[in-house]
This record gives C-alpha cells, structure tokens and sequence, in this order.
C-alpha cells in the first residue's frame, strides 16, 4: 500500500523532469512571461538566477522528504516549488492559445500546471518518507534540469538585451537578422 502513495508523492517532480527535459528549459518560457513588462527590462538579468533558485525549492524539498529528518520542512519548500509552477503555468496556457504558439505548448503547460497542483495536494495528503536513493536520483536529474533552464533563460536574456540595444522590436526577439535578404527557393531543373 506504501508504494502507491510514495509514487503519487514522486509523480509530479518526475512529470516536470519529463517536460523540462524535451523542451529543453520549460521554466524559462514560463517565467519570463510572469515578470510585469514594466519592470522585465530592469531585472531580465536575474531570470536565469531565478531559475536556478525555483529549482534548488524542489531540490531541498526532496532532500528534506528523503534524506533529512525533516519532512514538513520539505513539505514547505515543495509547495513553494509547485506554487511556482502553477502560477507560471497558469500564465502560459492563455498566452499560447491566444498566440501563434503550437497547441502542444499549451498541452505542456496545461501538465505542469495539473502536476503542480497534484504535487501540492499530494504533499499534505500523503505524509509520506522517500527513500535516500531515490531522493539523490531526482535531485540530481533536477539539478540537470535546473542546468538547462538557466541556460535557456540565458540565451532568452541575452537576446532580449540584443534588441533592446539595438532598437529591434521584440516581436522578433528570437531571430537576430540586421536586413533580411529574400532568397528564391532552390531551383531543381538546373543546378546553376
């Protein structure tokens, strides 16, 4: 009967894993869009920062439910962790639809927003211990995740601030072009 419930308590961190892990830094997506425009060109630097400490909630939290005697200090930080998540989830969902965004980005947030509440539900409901091996596996595939996130924020921060010291228009912040140059398609009849 343990296992179930030690199973529902993992879930949610190992769903994230998955979704961070094919799209190659979720969380940068997500928490580049919750920041107020406002104030983004002031602290789009500390993105990758953030990042980085989102991921170190999930970590202790995990540390503490596993290998420390401290679970309800791990219980606070891992609803930190998917009170994050749920917020920069629920972001993302009406940004996608509304947008030009593929409708498997939308179904990836719609995820991470479903596990992210399961994960904070399964938290209080299910007092449950993990086990040192299996805490230590997925720290370590968070702290890869982590690693990819803060890398893609970087790049998405680095790119921001290219335009901006450019005077492009950041509705093309990800593709750096100075004069675009129409090119015909290939012509297959002749090879000239």
């Amino acid at each position: 009967m343990r296992n179930w419930r030690l199973t529902l308590l993992l879930a949610p961190f190992i769903v994230q894993l998955a979704i961070n892990l094919i799209f190659y830094g979720f969380p940068a997506v997500m928490f580049s869009g919750i920041v107020p425009e406002s104030i983004y060109p002031k602290i789009a630097w500390s993105l990758p920062v953030l990042i980085i400490i989102y991921f170190l909630l999930g970590m202790a939290a995990l540390y503490y439910m596993g290998i420390s005697p401290r679970p309800k200090r791990g219980r606070l930080l891992g609803s930190a962790y998917f009170a994050l998540g749920a917020l920069g989830s629920a972001w993302g969902i009406p940004q996608t639809l509304a947008g030009m965004e593929t409708p498997l980005l939308a179904i990836a947030f719609g995820i991470w927003f479903v596990s992210s509440i399961g994960g904070i539900l399964s938290l209080w409901l299910l007092e449950e211990k993990v086990p040192d091996a299996v805490a230590a596996v997925i720290i370590a595939f968070l702290g890869i995740s982590a690693f990819i996130s803060a890398a893609m924020a970087q790049w998405v921060v680095t790119d921001y601030y290219i335009h901006v010291h450019t005077n492009g228009g950041m509705e093309n912040a990800t593709v750096v072009v100075e004069h675009p140059i129409e090119v015909p398609p290939p012509n297959l009849t002749n090879s000239s």
